[in-house]
């Protein structure tokens, strides 16, 4: 049986999937919003635009946000040699 750890220069599991996280909060919250579009105008088109404004929106909020907090207790020294970066 393998171990299959990260050595430092490989992301986790954790670091690799995080983007798609990112993209399926996004997704969540515009396919919510084209959906009550949907039931309140039941005009397709106009769901399906509001939905993808909902989608970009969001996607860039929270990847604004994700740049400007930092985690308690860690420097950027040290966020940076933990997470595979390189100076």
């Amino acid at each position: 049986m393998s171990d299959q750890r990260p050595t430092p220069d490989q992301p986790s599991r954790r670091q690799r999937l995080k983007p798609f996280e990112y993209l399926a909060f996004a997704g969540g919250v515009g396919v919510f919003i084209g959906l009550v579009i949907l039931l309140a105008v039941r005009d397709v088109v106009l769901a399906l635009v509001f939905g993808g404004i909902g989608f970009i929106a969001t996607l860039l909020l929270t990847a604004t946000m994700m740049l400007a907090i930092k985690p308690k207790g860690r420097s950027s020294a040290d966020l940076d040699k933990r997470e595979g970066f390189e100076p």
